[in-house]
């Protein structure tokens, strides 16, 4: 039987192989399957700025199907490749807006939170390692920890079972510790 994971990059590198082509269905697909997780991923760090994160998600997804021959399967899945290249977008677009900007906003107190208190640092990690998660993971964390729905709760709105639900938030769980363990600056949190 396969795995959620391993049928996710199995069709991610098919996906890619087609974009590689330059068909437009690929696109199409691409499109359908990620531009709503890339939406909301850019979405909470842009301090709910609906347009500026539509303008940041299309350009990401643009830039990604551009540089989709440069991706190397072997560092990594699909979904964190496209979390980096939104990431440095936002930067990008931060960078460029005046400093009473939404989004300049956002990261002068990221800059902020990372030179001061190991509260905020701690809480920027957790938000980057969340993003690096498969989106069907980030949807039950968030779902549980930030929104603090119940397992039948989450069952409702994602149209699963119970079972279902709590499997994947194992996973999840298990994903985000190892990631989290795993971010390049673990040993110096650990130190202070």
């Amino acid at each position: 039987m396969e795995d959620g994971a391993d049928k996710q990059t199995r069709q991610d590198r098919k996906l890619a192989k087609a974009l590689q082509k330059g068909r437009v269905r690929a696109w199409k697909e691409f499109y359908a399957q990620y531009a709503t997780p890339v939406y909301r991923f850019v979405l909470a760090r842009a301090r709910g700025d609906a347009e500026a994160a539509k303008d940041i998600t299309r350009e990401s997804l643009v830039i990604a199907v551009e540089r989709i021959a440069d991706f190397d399967w072997r560092k990594g899945e699909l979904w964190p490749w496209l979390c980096g290249i939104a990431m440095n977008k936002l930067r990008e677009t931060a960078r460029g807006k005046a400093r009473d900007g939404r989004i300049a906003e956002v990261f002068d107190e990221r800059n902020a939170a990372r030179t001061g208190d190991g509260a905020s640092a701690d809480a920027m990690d957790v938000e980057y390692v969340l993003s690096t998660l498969r989106p069907d993971w980030q949807d039950v964390l968030e779902q549980k920890y930030m929104l603090g729905k119940s397992v039948r709760e989450m069952a409702e709105t994602l149209h699963m079972s119970e079972k279902a639900v709590e499997s994947r938030l194992t996973r999840a769980r298990d994903a985000f510790r190892q990631a989290y363990d795993a971010r390049p600056n673990a040993a110096e949190g650990s130190t202070s």
